[in-house]
């Protein structure tokens, strides 16, 4: 049997601005309302967006927000504000963030009822990191192919200079 959670934010001061969060069963899986207008925020523009182009703005912004596993999500909510950031994978490892920054929440009650349903479920979920720490991330994995490249070239580079010599 699923065990499911939903809830529903909007921001008090722009009622158009909704994103529902619903649990399911160990992922946390984001319906932001409206996905052409996170786009034009997105881009920092008003600039209508063709008719040709909306149907692949929706798709990218609707793949973004695939199913997270909860214990890649991090929530809280501060004098009223909610903000939500969950982390997107690829091959296991974290990417990227994801941040949903609802602003003023019409119903603050259940914003904090969100955060406590969160921290329940990751409390009865298992981690889905592969790795410890900073190992769990692409963006350090990159770090260390690269310093090892580098010290690669200047190893080969000291020993032909060596060779010449």
């Amino acid at each position: 049997m699923e065990n499911t959670y939903t809830y529903t934010a909007r921001n008090a001061d722009r009622p158009e601005q909704v994103v529902t969060f619903t649990f399911r069963n160990g992922h946390l899986m984001v319906d932001a309302g409206a996905p052409v207008e996170h786009v034009h925020r997105t881009a920092g523009s008003r600039a209508a967006i063709g008719p040709l182009l909306k149907p692949l703005a929706v798709s990218i912004v609707e793949h973004a927000m695939h199913p997270f596993h909860v214990g890649d999500v991090h929530a809280n909510v501060r004098g009223g504000r909610l903000t939500v950031t969950a982390w997107a994978r690829a091959g296991g490892l974290r990417l990227a963030p994801v941040t949903f920054r609802i602003g003023q929440v019409d119903n603050p009650e259940a914003a904090y009822a969100f955060v406590r349903q969160l921290a329940l479920r990751q409390d009865a979920s298992h981690s889905p990191r592969r790795f410890p720490g900073p190992l769990d991330y692409w963006a350090a994995w990159l770090a260390a192919a690269s310093a090892v490249l580098i010290a690669a070239a200047l190893l080969l580079g000291s020993r032909r200079r060596q060779a010449a010599d």
